[in-house]
């Protein structure tokens, strides 16, 4: 008949596993606390954009650049300040009212910039826009809206203190 076998005792030291636990979960803890002081702050997740990060240093201070918009919808883009509808045809053409206002603010690329506003379903018109924007030496913002966003471009346009030509 076989011996009956020994079992030893293993002893294991996890002191430095732990060490290295507390501080993940710190961390983990570190960011956590940080999204949801973010949201707290901010819990319409309200986007302010800075009117000083579009100043040139050569203009004033209290002159801040003019924004105009390009929305792109899932059919259509329209642009602002002027309401311009564009659809997929009118882009393909060259000369186009996209081009027209580019140009114009190409001109004036010390006191104008461009905001690309992109709705879902859009990607087409947005990928054309994107490319022609590209190829300009002009400030562009880009944000991402919901498909029923409306704006009120008259108000809008008169906290900003621009004309409509």
């Amino acid at each position: 008949m076989a011996r009956k076998r020994t079992k030893m005792k293993t002893d294991l030291d996890v002191t430095g596993f732990l060490s290295v636990m507390s501080i993940v979960t710190g961390l983990i803890c570190l960011i956590l606390f940080v999204i949801a002081l973010r949201i707290a702050l901010n819990p319409k997740l309200v986007k302010v954009v800075s009117f000083k990060l579009f100043s040139s240093s050569r203009s004033s201070p209290h002159n801040p650049k003019v924004p105009s918009y390009i929305d792109c919808g899932p059919e259509y883009i329209m642009l602002y300040p002027g309401s311009k509808k564009l659809t997929w045809e009118n882009l393909q053409r060259p000369g186009n009212e996209l081009e027209k206002m580019l140009d114009k603010i190409q001109e004036k690329r010390e006191e104008e910039y461009v905001i690309v506003m992109v709705r879902p379903k859009s990607i087409d018109l947005y990928r054309t826009v994107r490319s022609l924007l590209g190829k300009r030496p002009i400030d562009i913002g880009y944000d991402v809206i919901d498909a029923d966003f409306k704006v009120n471009w008259s108000e809008a346009l008169r906290s900003l203190g621009v004309v409509e030509e």
